[in-house]
């Protein structure tokens, strides 16, 4: 007869890979008919947009823009001018490792950004938006507990794992906007907007999800009388995600991108400011931890057990280990230099080895800033860091972002001082050898001795001999003479038989 079990269901997600998909697009345009000619190319900064993406059966495709800002000067007009082009693009991979997902995360930057200036009125643009994939299996699987009947014959050996196991995946978009004045001078043109998210809190209210976080801007603009100046604010979020199933103890982790941004120059009660209207996207990981109780093996002391198992994979995971860094690069400049401003920084792949009981992470830091040299003209710069950081364990994932930095003048020289958090996250499969099913038939008839005198093996364990003669452990230990929990003899060991 099949014996009854009683089979418990557990549902988890596990993240897949570390796929990098890269894609070139080029672009020659025309520059538009209101921007005057263009003499010299100061620089170019680019902001990766993801417009979709789609995964199908192993198949990826992530479709987007990047909008691309052009400093450059012009014998037309003084100072420093502005022109913005967007480079669409669309890659697509066919992934082994992505298949069964249900969802993927995408982080992009760009490793390749050059303008050129064919003409003086036409441009060559060359981007290379890179992503990092992540993938999302959800699974769900079933544990044997125990039995659905008690009896007395039967002995079950169950046992406990104590772990942590990404639960959920949350993923939204919300809209921001905002207004604010400048007070360093009336803005005639923006030229340059850089922004850094960062979240700052994420706490399960009721059954609501409450996200915090900050966008850190620095707007480098053009004043009426031809002066750069750079206006740099904080601007707080804040956003109520509803309509999901929310467990009451679970850590939740929260991490944010742009999904877009339009920054403007606009009127408001008799000033110029500037209006700030973006798009959040906000991927939340919801951890939660979780005993979890499983019939490992049994036996009958009345009927021969033919037990079938299985092996079950639960892939222990952890909220990310963060640690920050601060990345400090000495400028020296000609002569003294009245303005100088940090226009791009970008962390490229991160590297983690093991370096003793640590392991050591780093990333490459690129900066690009613009200041003015000793004849007043516009001229950019760009240096290369490495950052370092240190974390516990070995992580299966880990990621560098920016935060807002700044360039500290004094005299000739310049000191640009810019936040990198780290984050760490740690995945460990375990194999489970559970129960899937149990027949039991009646044992052929045969003269079994009342008692058995005979010495253990080095592995062999009280649960292994009692198995073996289909006995009570107890009745072995009563037997021995030994209490419960104590360890066999290394000797002969009395192994008494059921009557």
């Amino acid at each position: 007869m099949e014996l009854g079990l009683k089979m418990e269901e557990i549902s988890c997600c596990a993240t897949v890979g570390n796929v990098v998909v890269s894609h070139e697009e080029s672009l020659e345009t025309s520059i538009p008919e209101y921007c005057p000619d263009i003499a010299r190319i100061v620089d170019t900064a680019g902001q990766l947009r993801v417009r979709e993406k789609v995964l199908s059966e192993g198949r990826l495709s992530i479709s987007g823009d990047v909008r691309v800002t052009v400093l450059y000067t012009s014998e037309e007009s003084p100072g420093l001018r502005s022109l913005v082009l967007t480079v669409p693009f669309a890659c697509r991979t066919e992934e082994p490792r992505l298949q069964g997902c249900r969802s993927v995360c995408v982080c992009g930057r760009l490793p390749l950004l050059e303008a050129k200036s064919l003409t003086s009125r036409k441009l060559y643009i060359r981007v290379m938006p890179e992503f990092m994939v992540e993938g999302i299996a959800c699974t769900r699987q079933k544990l044997c507990s125990g039995v659905e009947e008690e009896d007395p014959s039967l002995h079950l050996r169950q046992e406990t794992v104590e772990t942590s196991l990404l639960t959920a995946v949350l993923e939204r978009e919300f809209n921001f906007s905002q207004e604010c004045v400048p007070e360093g001078g009336v803005p005639e043109d923006l030229l340059l907007d850089r922004c850094c998210l960062q979240m700052t809190d994420c706490q399960r209210i009721g059954r609501k999800l409450i996200v915090k976080g900050e966008v850190a801007l620095s707007l480098l603009y053009r004043t009426e009388e031809q002066a750069l100046r750079i206006y740099e604010t904080v601007l707080p979020f804040s956003q109520i995600l509803d309509s999901v199933e929310l467990p009451e103890e679970a850590v939740y982790r929260a991490e944010a991108w742009m999904a877009d941004s339009h920054i403007r120059l606009t009127r408001m009660e008799g000033a110029i400011g500037f209006g700030i209207s973006q798009r959040i996207g906000v991927l939340v990981k919801v951890y939660e931890k979780r005993t979890i109780l499983y019939l490992r093996d049994l036996y009958s002391t009345r009927y021969e057990a033919d037990v079938h198992r299985q092996t079950l994979t639960l892939t222990a995971a952890y909220p990310a280990e963060s640690t920050k860094q601060e990345a400090v690069e000495q400028l020296e400049f000609g002569r003294e230099t009245p303005f100088a401003c940090l226009t791009g920084a970008e962390c490229g792949a991160v590297t983690a080895e093991p370096e003793g009981d640590h392991t050591a992470l780093r990333t490459n830091l690129r900066l690009k800033f613009l200041y003015l040299d000793e004849s007043g003209a516009p001229i950019s710069a760009e240096r290369m860091e490495e950052v370092t950081a240190q974390v516990s364990d070995v992580p299966r994932i880990v990621r560098a972002t920016c935060g807002n930095g700044m360039i500290q003048m004094s005299g000739n020289s310049g000191q640009v001082r810019l936040p990198l958090s780290f984050a760490a996250e740690r995945e460990t499969p375990r194999e489970l050898q559970s129960i899937d099913a149990v027949e039991l038939t009646e044992p052929e008839e045969r003269q079994r001795p009342s008692l058995v005198l005979r010495r253990l093996g080095e592995e062999e364990t009280l649960w292994d001999v009692a198995k073996a003669y289909r006995t009570d452990p107890a009745l072995i230990l009563q037997a021995n003479d030994l209490a419960e929990g104590e360890p066999l003899p290394e000797g002969m060991v009395l192994i008494p038989q059921m009557r």
